[in-house]
């Protein structure tokens, strides 16, 4: 009966535990927005993308000399 008492009180590594399930929760949370904003960061890097095409086909319209 002594074992099991002394099993259940043993404490040591439960710190490592709760890190890794804190850690699990942020890996989550991080998958979870890029599966959520890749779409609007997709089509960002698309139209920029799209306006340096323009640009450099277009040549630079600046105010200059």
């Amino acid at each position: 009966m002594s074992f099991l008492r002394r099993l259940f009180s043993e404490q040591r590594g439960q710190t490592t535990t709760e890190y890794m399930l804190i850690i699990g929760v942020i890996v989550a949370a991080l998958l979870a927005a890029a599966y959520l904003f890749i779409p609007q960061f997709q089509g960002g890097v698309q139209e920029l993308g799209d306006n340096v095409k323009s640009t450099l086909g277009q040549g630079f319209k600046g105010g200059g000399n």
